[in-house]
């Protein structure tokens, strides 16, 4: 009986590392994980300029027919700023959240 246990055990286990692998690996890169797009780097150029500081971090973007919107952490208390980047280089609406911080 112990063996069946542990075979039941063993089969288990390894059913549950099977899923698991079958999960991953298909998932686009986060943004902290990958190099920025031009839209993310004209942005964060940008909100850089307009916060006066270089302590930046890119939160996430997201592209639409529009532009992107780029979402960044900026500086010691980690205001939350968002920019726009159009598809013709440039960029618009940048602006900080104050009542988003991090801390």
């Amino acid at each position: 009986m112990i063996n069946l246990d542990r075979f039941a055990r063993a089969t288990f286990g390894l059913a549950v590392l099977a899923a698991l692998g079958a999960c991953g690996g298909s998932e686009e890169p986060t943004a902290g994980m990958r190099p920025a797009t031009e839209a993310e780097s004209a942005c964060l150029r940008d909100i850089a300029k307009a916060a006066g500081t270089t302590d930046i971090a890119l939160i996430s973007s997201e592209t639409s027919d529009v532009g992107t919107m780029v979402k960044a952490r900026v500086g010691d208390d980690r205001t939350h700023w968002d920019c726009i980047a159009y598809p013709d280089g440039s960029t618009g609406e940048i602006m900080a959240e104050p009542h988003m911080t991090e801390g």
